[in-house]
């Protein structure tokens, strides 16, 4: 009697300790949950840098169209009517051979390119030039792009770095609670990389001053590394992963 009663003990142990087993946390001491987090912030812009890609109908020769040079003179035309219609001249970069934009297959174009601070009379000014241009022979405006800027982007910036980690808190929060444990400081914070490449950034000032440096043709390569950009609003988006402290469940 003794014996079976031992023996049903062990069973009824065997039983019970698996079940307590199973009903514990499987959430390591010292775990940690990661998780990505987004955030944009916009102002109106401060000011607009515009490239003007210049150049003419190519000619066709027996084997088809004919290369065809924008001259020095004129970009040096372009140049002139917009000092004439308020660009500040030492804004004004001229290029004879852009890579951004070519008039068809074979012509590359000339490119001027200015900062102008007037946003609102923007089109006005612009409109301006091209009927300064009107009945001129030879090459003339064929394109424009614009990137609109801010001054204060830092502000922005951080504006939409606060958005961003407020995001992955709270993506880390549901992520947390499926395990009935809560996120507690964060350990570790990176910016994300965007998925152009590994050198491009997921946004912020440098996706912006990017676009400034290189020309509204990178930004268009680029597409998704940085936020809205147009006269009414410049925008920075910033991604980044958050790694957070598991914590029991409150």
């Amino acid at each position: 009697m003794k014996t079976k009663m031992i023996v049903m003990l062990c069973l009824l142990a065997l039983l019970v300790v698996p079940a307590i087993g199973y009903g514990a946390s499987t959430v390591e001491k010292g775990a940690t949950i990661t998780a990505l987090g987004h955030g944009t912030a916009s102002a109106p812009p401060d000011s607009v840098r515009v490239d003007l890609y210049i150049n003419e109908e190519p000619t066709y020769g027996p084997g088809g169209p004919e290369l065809v040079f924008v001259q020095p003179a004129d970009l040096e035309d372009v140049q002139d009517l917009l000092v004439k219609n308020g660009v500040d001249e030492e804004t004004i970069e001229v290029n004879i051979l852009s890579t951004d934009y070519s008039y068809g297959s074979n012509s590359p174009a000339g490119e001027v390119s200015f900062t102008y601070s007037d946003v609102a009379g923007l089109r006005t000014m612009l409109q301006a030039v091209l009927e300064g241009m009107e009945g001129r022979r030879g090459p003339n405006i064929q394109a424009a792009s614009f990137i609109f800027m801010v001054e204060d982007c830092a502000a922005l910036e951080e504006e939409a770095m606060q958005t961003a980690l407020n995001d992955a808190r709270t993506r880390a929060a549901r992520m947390a609670g499926l395990l009935k444990m809560t996120p507690g400081p964060i350990r570790t914070v990176s910016e994300d990389i965007s998925s152009s490449g590994v050198a491009a950034p997921a946004g912020g000032c440098i996706a912006l001053e990017s676009l400034e440096s290189s020309g509204i043709y990178s930004f268009f390569r680029n597409a998704g590394s940085a936020a809205t950009n147009n006269m009414n609003e410049v925008g920075v988006a910033i991604s980044l992963k958050a790694t957070f402290a598991l914590d029991p469940a409150r």
